[in-house]
């Protein structure tokens, strides 16, 4: 069933997005078997007149103005990963609900549903497995194109979005009750989907391991911004710098540290970076690739993950916990998610600040050869590849001669 298979997968972030994401992480490691065609998540008119200069609008912008050409591969070694690209819809967010956004909302599904009409008579796909990734605002109507299966792909606590939270909370529980299965990536996301189906499964998050084990065994360079700074001991943080962070907990970390560098890898949202008071020990680098994320890990002797803990951080299992594992570096972190639990004495949980500050300075002195081999061993067990293995045996049994069946 695997091999014969196709598997079609929209998703909210896009392929190439500026951070690392849950579903093409997924997509990726779906597509060494599997042909996955990864459908974007559509581009309005607005975003295209505003960003027309943009490399993420330039490189898609004959499909995004004539609906022609939308399929491309996106790497050249790998002819199972096809990007759709639909044509551009039109915003309709900021309508309240009603008959406006109603008959709006149609006209938009009926572009992406035009997209993937036309990749399915244009690769001959015949059968195909539907992946909704966080994205119950298109192809609402998918079971027309009779898939073999439906799975809606919950990654977020979408209530607690200020922008997709407006519309998509109702049409995202839709979306739960009339598909086949629901995965979540978090034990509080299961236990939301609980109330609308009882086919639901947790499938974690899970970290590119041989990636990230690059911290350890390659020669990297040290970055241009430790640059003089070796005497140092690194606390490090890579993720957005946004609405989930605790900064006034960062702030007392970084000035109980001071003898310390405060590094932080990635980009910073308008509306919060000046939370982040700009102390002589703070080093922000900005975004990064993230072929360049293990260079700057392996100068970091502690890592953290300032969260708040609040109803949408609840439902977070990071990318980033098993990304630290994989590097074997010690972790303190605040108790945003019960998920934390599961990681045992793997991980420093801390809801103090001065329980966080102390911790992060006791796991730097007492880190060892011993407790690294052991958060490697940890994360070699949260892999892209144990996740695909899991994602089929919760789908499998739904699928009996080409047709789900229902628990």
């Amino acid at each position: 069933m695997r091999e014969e298979t196709d598997i079609v997968m929209l998703a909210l972030a896009r392929w190439d997005g500026p951070y690392a994401s849950t579903a093409f992480s997924l997509a990726k490691e779906l597509s060494r078997k599997n042909r996955v065609f990864y459908i974007d998540n559509p581009f309005t008119l607005k975003d295209v007149a505003v960003n027309l200069h943009h490399h993420q609008i330039q490189s898609r912008i004959t499909p995004l103005l004539t609906g022609r050409h939308v399929g491309r591969q996106i790497y050249t070694d790998n002819a199972n990963l096809i990007n759709i690209r639909p044509k551009a819809v039109i915003p309709i967010n900021f309508f309240p609900y009603g008959k406006l956004y109603s008959y709006l909302s149609k006209v938009n599904n009926h572009v992406v549903n035009q997209a993937l009409r036309r990749t399915i008579k244009e690769y001959g796909i015949e059968r195909f497995i539907f992946i909704n990734s966080f994205n119950p605002f298109y192809l609402q109507d998918v079971k027309e194109f009779n898939p073999e299966l439906t799975v809606y792909h919950c990654v977020d606590n979408i209530a607690e979005s200020k922008y997709i939270g407006k519309h998509g909370k109702s049409l995202e529980e839709d979306a739960m009750r009339q598909y086949d299965v629901t995965i979540t990536t978090s034990k509080k996301l299961y236990e939301m989907a609980s109330q609308y189906t009882r086919n639901v499964f947790c499938l974690p998050n899970a970290a590119d391991f041989n990636h990230f084990q690059k911290a350890i065994y390659e020669p990297f360079l040290r970055p241009n911004e430790l640059d003089g700074l070796e005497s140092k001991k690194i606390i490090g943080y890579i993720g957005h710098v946004d609405f989930r962070i605790d900064y006034e907990l960062l702030n007392k970390l970084s000035r109980a540290h001071a003898d310390k560098i405060i590094l932080i890898v990635g980009p910073e949202h308008e509306a919060d970076k000046e939370k982040l008071e700009r102390l002589p020990n703070v080093v922000s680098t900005g975004k990064k690739p993230f072929e360049e994320l293990p260079a700057y890990l392996k100068f970091i002797d502690c890592a953290i993950i300032p969260f708040l803990r609040n109803n949408l951080t609840a439902s977070i299992y990071p990318l980033k916990l098993n990304e630290y594992l994989a590097a074997g570096k010690p972790i303190v972190t605040t108790g945003f998610s019960p998920d934390l639990e599961d990681f045992g004495n793997t991980i420093r949980i801390e809801n103090s600040p001065d329980g966080f500050i102390r911790g992060v300075q006791e796991e730097i002195l007492t880190d060892s050869a011993q407790k690294k081999e052991q958060r490697m061993q940890v994360a070699a067990h949260n892999t892209w590849t144990a996740r695909v293995e899991s994602f089929w045996e919760m789908v499998s049994p739904y699928l009996k001669n080409g047709q789900p069946v229902y628990g």
